[in-house]
This record gives structure tokens, C-alpha cells and sequence, in this order.
């Protein structure tokens, strides 16, 4: 799906979406000349792709089309097809910021997917990532997982608890520095809001 959309998922999603002024506060705040950065969930490159040039950008995405956008929008950025449920190529090597905007909405085993990219963060690096929370009194927020396919594909959006996702970044040897709960974005599909659990979160040093 996403493939056939890549062109004008930019356009189309941003009017829908309440998590760019977050984001690109965070990107601000934190990165700087000559760090690494890793987009996870990069999609065409709409939030990091015009980081400043002295910025190295590495994007993944499961979609070979985003991927391809990507490419154009940030020629000097390295662009790669991956799932962020599988480890992450060691040869990236680590990262002083990684962000997941988006992208955990698919995500179907979060200690698995949140380990995964603690291994990839330097110590001291910052990973910023929204997550759509478990919620017993928000309309669609009430389910572990629904179909948001629409009938025209298989498309789950999983839902994690606070406490799930708080259990999981601990076990991955991160510690949370900020979170807050708000609208993330507009579903169309289900005619609701989705609302998000924005976390910022580092990667400690090993204890001795």
C-alpha cells in the first residue's frame, strides 16, 4: 500500500497528522554537526531529509518505493529496505539520535523492536518515538490490535499499554526522559483520532 502512495504521502498525511511540531522540536534541540542520525520508519524522507548536510542521515523503511523517494529528497543520506523487526545491520554502527515517528503502529512484538534499536543508539544517544497506547476510555483505543486495512488490505495497528511500553524500554537498557500522552493523527479510514504516547528516551551505560 504504502509503495503505491510514496509520491504524495507527504502531501496527503501532513494536514492529518499533530506530531510535526513535536518532531521537529526534538530534531532541533538535539542534533547537531556531525552526528548520526537513523530515521526509522523513514518513509519518503519528510522529516529528516533536510537536517543540515554536516548531519549524516541513514533512513530505513519496509517500503521499497519510500525508500526510493528518500534517496532523491537527501542524495548524501543512506537509504536502506528493512523491518524493524528484524536486527539491524551491524555495519550501520551506532547513533547518536534515532527516531521511530509513525512507524510503531505496526509494531507486533514491542521488547523485540525497542531492543533492536537500543543496540543501534550510542551511549548517550537520544531515540524519540511515538506509539499508539492502549486506552480503555478512547473510541479504537480500547483493543490490542485492529484492522485498519479498510477491506483493501491486511493492515493491523497494534495498541501497547504505558506500562508495556515503560517494561520494555527498561529492559532494553534505555530510561525515559520525557513522555506525554496527545493526539498523534487523524484516521480517515476510522473517522478518529489516534492518540500517541510520545516518548524521548537514552541509552545507558552498561553497570560494572
Amino acid at each position: 500500500m504504502y509503495d503505491g502512495i510514496a509520491e504524495i504521502y507527504e502531501e496527503r498525511t501532513t494536514p492529518l497528522t499533530h506530531f510535526q511540531a513535536s518532531i521537529r522540536a526534538f530534531l532541533t534541540e538535539s542534533v547537531h554537526a556531525g552526528q548520526r542520525v537513523l530515521d526509522i520508519g523513514c518513509g519518503p524522507g519528510h522529516l529528516t531529509s533536510e537536517l543540515p548536510l554536516n548531519v549524516e542521515v541513514v533512513g530505513l523503511d519496509l517500503s521499497t518505493a519510500m525508500v526510493e523517494t528518500a534517496r532523491r529528497k537527501r542524495p548524501s543520506g543512506t537509504y536502506l529496505v528493512h523491518d524493524f523487526h528484524q536486527a539491524l545491520p551491524a555495519e550501520l554502527g551506532k547513533f547518536d539520535t534515532i527516531v521511530a515517528n509513525g512507524c510503531f503502529d505496526f509494531c507486533e512484538d514491542l521488547v523485540q523492536v525497542i531492543g533492536n534499536v537500543a543496540t543501534a543508539l550510542a551511549y548517550g544517544g537520544h531515540f524519540y518515538f511515538t506509539i499508539s497506547e492502549h486506552r480503555t476510555e478512547l473510541p479504537f483505543h480500547d483493543a490490542h490490535w485492529i484492522d485498519t486495512g479498510g477491506g483493501l488490505a491486511d493492515i493491523r495497528m497494534f495498541f501497547w499499554t504505558f506500562s508495556e511500553t515503560a517494561a520494555a524500554i527498561d529492559r532494553s537498557g534505555l530510561r525515559p526522559l520525557t513522555y506525554r500522552h496527545a493526539p498523534g493523527w487523524e484516521n480517515e479510514v476510522l473517522q478518529t483520532t489516534i492518540y500517541y504516547g510520545y516518548w524521548v528516551v537514552e541509552r545507558l551505560q552498561p553497570k560494572e
